[in-house]
């Protein structure tokens, strides 16, 4: 059994400007003031356990998650809902350099907003959402040599 994971805090020290020039949403801004930086959560958890079995198969879950709301404008009026998804990859690693996959990814079809355009002041009816990625399936075959 192998795993892997990753945990994303994203926050800008209070010294750092992220986006010279186009007005710092969190650091004092004269019309924001001290709003959150909008249009990223703050914590992103992505974790896979595969099994890995000695004749190249391996199969496992994994999951992406952002469990905390987050805002789609600078004036901090909107939020985007947290989400998560769960998928699946089975895969078989062959000695001779050959490797194949499947992977089905968002498998509850859970319908998110994957990325925000940012806006000054943003409402429900605005243009900024993209939506994510329904259930879906991938495959690959790769040759190494």
């Amino acid at each position: 059994m192998r795993s892997a994971s990753g945990f994303e805090r994203l926050d800008w020290p209070r010294h750092s400007r992220p986006c010279p020039g186009a007005g710092d949403a969190r650091h004092g801004d004269a019309r924001y003031g001290d709003n959150e930086l909008p249009g990223v959560p703050k914590h992103v958890l992505k974790a896979e356990a595969l099994h890995r079995h000695p004749s190249g198969v391996y199969l496992g879950p994994n999951v992406e998650w952002a469990p905390g709301r987050y805002f789609a404008d600078n004036a901090n009026s909107l939020t985007i809902d947290p989400y998560a998804l769960l998928g699946f990859r089975v895969g078989f690693d062959a000695k001779d350099g050959w490797s194949a996959y499947v992977e089905g990814r968002n498998l509850t079809d859970k319908r998110y907003i994957s990325t925000v355009a940012i806006a000054g002041t943003a409402t429900a009816a605005s243009q900024l959402f993209n939506p994510g990625q329904g259930r879906s399936v991938y495959g690959g075959l790769r040759y190494r040599w």
